[in-house]
Parts: C-alpha cells; structure tokens; sequence
C-alpha cells in the first residue's frame, strides 16, 4: 500500500466499503450503490474512491452497473494512513468519553468529533444522564456509524473511529489511559494552557481521554472517582456548556494543541 500524502486531494467521489477487498471483491457498506447510482448516476468508466475504514483508499473504476448492483475494480496502487497513535499518523489515539446528548444532537456531535480526529467515542451512563443517554439500541448505533461514515469521507480521513457501547463510568476510568482530561467550567486551570504544556501521546492502549459531564454534571461519586484517578480537571470556557459543544470544543482545543507542538518541531 503506498502511503498517503497529506497533500493527496479528493478529485473523485468516495464511498464507505465494508472493509479491506476479499478475494479480490470489494463490497460497499448499506446505501452506497443506492446512492451511487441513483444520485449521482455512475457507470462503467466512472471513477471513484472506496474507503475500507481501516487505513485504505482504493482507487476504483466501475465495470458494470444495473438497477441495484454496482461492480468495481482496482484503478491503481491503494494509499494508507498509519492509524491514530502510531507512527507516521496526523493524530494521536484520542478517545471523548461523554454521555450521549438527546435526539439527533448525539448524530450531530459525532459528525464533528469525526472531522475533527477522534479516534474513539465512549458514550457513558452516568448517574444523572437522562433516560435516552442510557438507551442502548442496535438501530441507534448503526445511526451513529452511519453518520461517522458520511463524515469520514467528507473530511478526508481513512480510519473510521470505534464507537463503544454505553458504560458507567467506574468501568471506564478503570482502563489504562496516557492522560484524563476532565473539563469543568469550575476548574482553576485553562485547558488550552494545560494542553500545550503537557506530553500529548496516545496509543489505543493507552489513550487521550476527554472527558464530558451529563447537563446535570457529574456525580459526587463519579467526581471523586476521578480525583482518585489523577484526573486533569480543566476549564474551556466560564460558562456551562452543552455536551456537545463542550466536547467538540475540547476535541479541537486538544488537536490544535497537538498540531502546534507537532509544527513546531
């Protein structure tokens, strides 16, 4: 696979793929061949770039099409993208532990982590979520995928990120993390001072980790949980904020401050 240049531009279409071909045949996710030639009304010849979610962006050319079926082949070497953490990747492993917000606000807050590089989302079942964050659904996942695809291939990136299913937070805070980030309007310390002056490494094994309250707050338990743990406590802004726009503030506060640290070296 050769590897992917951060100046490679999207010049064709892209379509998410069930992952990496088998057998030579690539197989695209629910809803791509609809869309592709429904909407856009591909055809043999056509051009396009299929995303295995791993890392792969496969140059593809359309052989033959028909009502409901779309085939493909190869149109060139694929390009990959180390995975967030590893070496040679634009990102660190980050992971937002939050609990989901209601309705279509939670699809709305994944699309932008997504964009903005998350590398995991752990939705959490807090002690004062409300009912619909502690709902635990199959259609409501594949929701969240859904949107977490549309955005990987509006952005650019080639790792689709993991979402979890929903835990409490005591299983959560017992795994291994390389630093806990949790913002409080309430902190003393700034969170964009805090992070662009720390060591910002994470793996998958030992992630970043920000972490998000309910809009009633953490728990006094849950918060002592997190003092025992050597949480960074950190403040965004003076106000209280919604869930997801604490947490796509803090996301991109954390790869601003990543990106400034990495330029700089």
């Amino acid at each position: 696979m050769v590897p992917r240049r951060p100046d490679d531009a999207a010049a064709v279409r892209r379509f998410a793929l069930r992952g990496p071909p088998q057998h030579g045949r690539f197989e695209f996710e629910s809803g791509e061949v609809e869309h592709a030639l429904r909407v856009l009304r591909l055809g043999p010849g056509d051009r396009l770039i299929g995303l295995d979610g791993v890392g792969g962006a496969w140059p593809l050319v359309v052989r033959a099409s028909g009502r409901r079926e779309l085939e493909v082949d190869p149109d060139g070497e694929p390009t990959g993208e180390a995975a967030p953490g590893e070496a040679g990747a634009p990102l660190p492993w980050i992971e937002v532990c939050t609990p989901l917000p209601r309705g279509d606000r939670a699809e709305a807050m994944v699309d932008r982590l997504v964009q903005l590089g998350v590398a995991a989302i752990r939705p959490l079942a807090t002690e004062r979520a409300h009912p619909e964050a502690r709902a635990e659904g199959s259609r409501r996942t594949e929701r969240l995928l859904r949107t977490a695809r549309e955005a990987l291939k509006q952005s650019g990136r080639l790792w689709l990120p993991d979402i979890h299913a929903i835990e409490p937070v005591a299983s959560v805070v017992a795994r291994p993390a390389a630093l806990d980030f949790l913002l409080d309007p309430r902190a003393e310390r700034s969170a964009l001072a805090e992070m662009a002056a720390v060591e910002l490494r994470g793996s998958a094994e030992r992630p970043l980790r920000l972490w998000v309250g309910p809009e009633g707050g953490f728990a006094p338990s849950e918060v002592a949980a997190f003092d025992s743990a050597g949480f960074r406590s950190l403040r965004l802004a003076p106000h209280i904020l919604r869930i997801e726009t604490a947490a796509e503030a803090g996301l991109a506060v954390l790869v601003a401050a990543w990106e400034a640290r990495r330029i700089d070296v």
